[in-house]
């Protein structure tokens, strides 16, 4: 198997969240995944609080049997589990306990918020999750109307949290997500990693070849890597 593209956040597993909702659906999206170049994907279904609270368990074991229903069809990719986690106050504990996942065993955890949520209110929780022994990826930080500007983006940087894109962003696919300004912060080094956000064929399916297409054409070739390899590597090298 290639390196390839590593696909970070996802929602692919059936019947888990707000994504695939068959198995038949996850297996045609994951050739439309490999087609385009992913040769890894992290599995992240929801864990928020009074909707999907799913057992860590159940992932585990629902991304064991895509994996062997992928080797059958001989689909070149390699799964890992994790959960795109929505902060509450007691997420710290639940990552401790491990009953939510991190990225792949690793210390990273996929963190969301309300996309309105006042600036102070993202910086306390993802500074007590570092303060935890955790490194925090904020998922699709450009959503956040509060992180429009570039200070706190660093700032947050500057505290150790990762900042992840989503794939579409870059081609300026409608709301906050088509602003220039999220393409100038990819060329100026300010993503640390990409991820689908993915929902299975129909809800933000894969466009990854078109947006690495972009990348190819716009971005240093040095960001690129550490973008789509370097920090990813160390998430699977649980670094």
């Amino acid at each position: 198997m290639t390196t390839g593209i590593c696909d970070m956040h996802c929602h692919i597993l059936p019947k888990l969240d707000d994504g695939s909702k068959s198995m038949d659906e996850t297996i045609r999206t994951v050739q439309e995944a490999v087609k385009q170049g992913i040769r890894t994907i992290i599995v992240t279904p929801h864990f928020y609080p009074g909707r999907y609270e799913t057992d860590a368990e159940l992932v585990l074991r629902k991304v064991e049997n895509v994996q062997l229903i992928c080797q059958e069809r001989n689909l070149p990719v390699r799964f890992y589990a994790g959960q795109e986690c929505f902060y509450y106050s007691g997420l710290l504990e639940q990552l401790r306990t491990g009953r939510v996942l991190t990225l792949a065993g690793s210390r990273c955890a996929l963190v969301e918020f309300s996309p309105d949520c006042i600036y102070s209110q993202l910086f306390a929780g993802l500074s007590e999750l570092t303060r935890g022994g955790y490194i925090p990826v904020l998922a699709h930080f450009e959503r956040y109307d509060c992180l429009r500007d570039e200070t706190r983006l660093r700032e947050l940087k500057d505290a150790g949290v990762l900042l992840q894109m989503n794939f579409d962003t870059l081609l300026r696919r409608g709301g906050l997500f088509g602003k220039s300004r999220w393409r100038r912060f990819a060329q100026q080094g300010m993503v640390d990693l990409l991820g689908s956000d993915c929902h299975g064929m129909d809800f933000r399916p894969y466009h990854v070849d078109q947006a690495c297409r972009w990348l190819e054409k716009n971005v240093d070739p040095k960001l690129q890597q550490r973008i789509l390899e370097k920090n990813v590597q160390k998430i699977l090298n649980r670094d």
